[in-house]
C-alpha cells in the first residue's frame, strides 16, 4: 500500500511540472497501482467538453487509470470546431468504459450535465472537467471514505491550480459541514469537479438552467439543505487554467445573475423579509468583496447581517453560534475596527448589543468608556 500511494504521489506531483513525464510513469505503473479486487461497484464518471483537443487525452487517460479499477467514464459533447471528438473515439476504440453522447447541437454546459445523468446507471457519480488531470488514488480514497461514512452524500477534496507557466496555487476547502453550509452565504463552498456523488442525491437534484455559470454553487444549496456533505483532506484534483478559458464582462455579469438567485433562495429559506436592493448589497459586499464607503455603509452592513442572524435563529438553516462566530471574524471585526471611532455612542450602543457582537457585560462597558474618553 505504501508503494502504491508513494508512487501515485509521485506522477501527482509531476503532473504540474512534467505532464508527458508523469502520464507516461502513471502507464508503466498502472498494474502495480490498480485494485485487484472485482467486487467493487462501479463509479460513472460524469463529464462535459467543448474544444478540449490539447488536454483531453491526459484528462481521460488519468481517468482510465485510476487505482479504482471499475469506472465508466460518461462524455457529452456539443458540437466541436477541432479534433476533441476525434480523440474521444480513438481512445473509446481502446477502452470499452467509456461512453460518447455526441451532441449535434449546442446545448451548454447545464443541458450536457443533465444529458450525462441518463447514462450514469450506477451507485456512485464522480464529476471531472476534461482540461483537468486528478490524482491516481482519487477515486479510491473517496470511495473509501463514502464507505465509511454513510451519513455523508457526498465528498469533494482540496485541490490545485496550475497554469502553462506551471505556477500552482493551492485551494483548501473547511472539512467542517456546518461550515461548508455557511460559506454559501460568500461563496460556493466546496469543488464541484473534484467531487464524488451517491448516484441517489446527484440524480435527486440535477442541474437547473437557470444558474448558469453557478449551477454547482444551486446544487450545493439544495444538497446542504438535506444532506451532509465533506472535504477529503488530500490535494487529489488538478484544476488547469489555459489560454483557451474565456472570462469576459457579459460572462460576470450572468454570474452575478446566477449568484442574487441563488442568495434569493438562501433568504427566502432564513424566512427574511428583504428586497432587491438588500439583495445585491449583500452581492457586491459579502461575495464581491467591495469595499464599504463609509461609516453609513458599514453600519447598514451590520444592520443587515445582524438581521440576517436574527432570522437563522428562528429558521435553524445555519448553526447558530457558528454562523455568528464566522460573521464576526470574516466580515464584521475589520469593519468595526476601521470605523469604530466614527461612530456615535447612538451607533456604538447598537452595535455592541447587537446578536454580531461577541463580548460580555464588562467587554461592552469598557467599549463605552473608551468610546466617551475618545470624545
Amino acid at each position: 500500500m505504501n508503494n502504491r500511494i508513494a508512487i501515485s504521489d509521485k506522477i501527482f506531483s509531476l503532473l504540474t511540472s512534467s505532464e508527458s513525464k508523469a502520464m507516461q510513469l502513471w502507464r508503466t505503473s498502472y498494474q502495480e497501482l490498480v485494485l485487484k479486487d472485482k467486487d467493487l461497484p462501479v463509479i460513472d464518471v460524469l463529464t462535459c467538453v467543448y474544444n478540449a483537443e490539447s488536454y483531453i487525452e491526459h484528462a481521460i487517460e488519468s481517468v482510465i487509470f485510476q487505482s479504482y479499477p471499475k469506472v465508466h467514464l460518461v462524455i457529452v459533447t456539443d458540437p466541436c470546431t477541432d479534433r476533441t471528438i476525434d480523440i474521444i473515439k480513438e481512445l473509446s476504440a481502446k477502452h470499452i468504459n467509456i461512453t460518447l453522447v455526441e451532441n449535434t447541437e449546442h446545448k451548454g454546459i447545464i443541458e450536457c450535465f443533465n444529458i450525462g445523468l441518463k447514462h450514469c446507471n450506477n451507485s456512485y457519480i464522480a464529476r471531472m472537467d476534461l482540461d483537468d488531470l486528478i490524482h491516481p488514488m482519487r477515486f479510491e480514497m473517496q470511495f473509501d471514505f463514502l464507505n465509511q461514512h454513510p451519513e455523508i452524500s457526498v465528498v469533494s477534496s482540496w485541490m490545485k491550480i496550475f497554469n502553462e507557466k506551471h505556477e500552482t496555487r493551492d485551494v483548501t476547502y473547511r472539512d467542517d459541514f456546518d461550515l461548508q453550509k455557511i460559506s454559501m452565504l460568500y461563496f460556493s463552498p466546496i469543488s464541484h469537479a473534484a467531487s464524488l456523488f451517491r448516484s441517489s442525491v446527484l440524480q435527486e437534484f440535477g442541474y437547473r438552467n437557470d444558474y448558469k455559470y453557478a449551477e454547482d454553487y444551486d446544487l450545493w444549496f439544495r444538497i446542504m439543505d438535506k444532506y451532509r456533505t465533506a472535504v477529503y483532506p488530500q490535494f487529489l484534483y488538478l484544476y488547469r487554467t489555459h489560454s483557451n478559458q474565456v472570462t469576459n464582462e457579459r460572462n460576470l455579469q450572468i454570474i452575478k445573475a446566477s449568484w442574487i438567485r441563488i442568495m434569493n433562495n438562501i433568504f427566502q429559506r432564513l424566512g427574511m423579509n428583504y428586497n432587491e436592493t438588500d439583495v445585491l448589497f449583500h452581492v457586491e459586499h459579502c461575495q464581491q468583496g467591495n469595499s464599504l464607503r463609509g461609516k453609513d455603509e458599514w453600519l447598514r452592513l451590520h444592520r443587515w447581517l445582524n438581521y440576517l442572524i436574527e432570522c437563522n435563529q428562528k429558521s435553524r438553516f445555519f448553526h447558530d453560534q457558528k454562523l455568528r462566530e464566522f460573521i464576526f471574524i470574516n466580515q464584521w471585526q475589520n469593519g468595526f475596527e476601521k470605523f469604530r471611532k466614527e461612530l456615535t455612542l447612538k451607533d456604538l450602543l447598537l452595535v455592541i448589543n447587537s446578536s454580531i457582537f461577541r463580548g460580555n457585560l464588562l467587554t461592552k462597558t469598557k467599549e463605552i468608556i473608551k468610546h466617551i474618553i475618545r470624545k
